[in-house]
């Protein structure tokens, strides 16, 4: 596979052209239309379009031309780091989850629980400053599980950048553990703009995620409770373990909740479900016909919870079961940011499937929603791009199970 000679030179240049544009946000319509235009570029170069890729085993040790290269994981990693780089440059207008990650982290180091005070809490007016003013949802307490917290907790003294710069390294190491799973996988991570931008440019905490997942796919147990413990979907990857393994794996899980349990711990996870919506493929759909929004995210929750059981029951692989979760999860929910899509991307990459790749390539055109922020002061959301967004995700899942289902055989 020779793509890589030409697309890593290319990723690098469409790197350093975007970062060139001083406000990511006002100029959220052409850099979403690029970044799609730079994701599809590298979806078709490496054969990812095609149903090929589907058919094509794991080659863990391919090199750029597909020969043998015991240091090809290295080579995957700078690449990953190359086309990131350039993003630094950014300001973190595109989200500014990163701000809350700093706050939360300098609330717990003053000595308080970001799940007991929300940001604008007055006992916490002391420590008022410039990263608190850019937190967004200031009355919203921590969502936040454990190792994201103690993510938060190590890194605020190094302000927002520090937390894009670890973001970058933890994404480039992603791209190195797939690479060890096949040769287009890991150069997708490493080349598609989403996750650059999402590490480099947004600081997301789905970096750390992403990465422990990748690990927790490659065998490690232990990976895949630290990934639990960042964002809860990965969880699926330990519930098939034997009783006895599953026991110490819930033990040492709810021993890493014990500091964050009092008050307020699951506040603000009732008010991001009950309230937020942005760039749903089924919850608008669905709040439309039956005429109310919240029995609507209801229906969506039952529909996740058989869809969740049902997966449990099957006897897919790990890989395979993470996608059927974090695909659901990105398919019934009300809230569907950029960054959300790379928890079915990784999977979706380590299974040589097109649905969600092709999610990946399409989702930063959510970001043309700033459009609206930057010129009429509140978020404008278009039906055109929400359907621009899904429409070729749902006719890529069912061509692929209608592919599947003719197949000869059981």
């Amino acid at each position: 596979m020779r793509a890589p000679l030409v697309l890593v030179p290319a990723c690098i240049g469409a790197s350093l052209l975007v970062s060139r544009v001083s406000s990511p946000a006002a100029e959220a319509v052409p850099m979403s239309l690029f970044v799609v235009v730079w994701g599809a570029a590298v979806a078709w170069g490496l054969g990812i379009a095609g149903t090929s890729w589907e058919r094509e085993s794991a080659a863990p040790s391919r090199g750029l031309g597909g020969g043998r290269a015991p240091l090809f994981p290295l080579a995957v990693a700078l690449a990953a780091l190359a086309v990131r780089l350039p993003l630094l440059r950014w300001p973190a207008e595109l989200s500014d989850d990163v701000f809350r990650y700093v706050w939360e982290g300098a609330v717990w180091r003053a000595g308080f629980s970001p799940f007991a005070h929300a940001p604008d809490a007055e006992a916490l007016r002391p420590l008022r400053d410039a990263t608190w003013a850019q937190v967004n949802h200031r009355e919203v307490s921590s969502i936040y599980p454990p190792l994201a917290q103690a993510w938060f907790w190590l890194l605020s003294p190094l302000g927002a950048f520090g937390f894009r710069v670890a973001a970058l390294l933890a994404d480039s190491l992603t791209a190195a553990s797939l690479a060890r799973r096949g040769a287009r996988a890991g150069w997708a991570w490493a080349l598609l703009p989403l996750p650059a931008i999402e590490s480099a440019a947004n600081g997301h905490l789905e970096a750390l995620g992403c990465l422990l997942v990748a690990l927790a796919l490659a065998g490690s147990r232990l990976a895949a409770l630290g990934a639990a413990l960042v964002k809860l979907l990965p969880a699926v990857l330990l519930v098939r373990e034997p009783p006895r393994r599953l026991l110490v794996w819930a033990l040492l899980g709810a021993l890493a909740f014990v500091p964050l349990a009092g008050p307020g711990l699951l506040r603000g996870f009732g008010t991001y479900g009950a309230h937020w919506s942005f760039n749903g493929s089924a919850w608008p759909l669905l709040a439309w016909a039956l005429g109310d929004g919240a029995v609507a995210r209801k229906v969506l929750v039952g529909v996740g919870v058989v869809v969740v059981v049902l997966a449990l029951r099957s006897r897919a692989a790990p890989a395979r079961l993470l996608l059927i979760v974090s695909g659901a999860f990105v398919l019934l929910s009300p809230t569907v940011h950029p960054w959300y899509t790379l928890w079915p991307l990784l999977p979706a990459l380590w299974l040589r499937e097109r649905a969600f790749v092709a999610l990946a390539v399409l989702a930063p055109l959510a970001y043309v929603v700033l459009a609206s922020e930057t010129m009429h002061g509140e978020w404008r959301e278009s039906p055109l791009t929400r359907w621009i967004i899904w429409a070729p995700v749902y006719a890529l899942l069912l061509a692929d199970a209608w592919r599947r289902f003719s197949r000869a055989g059981p």
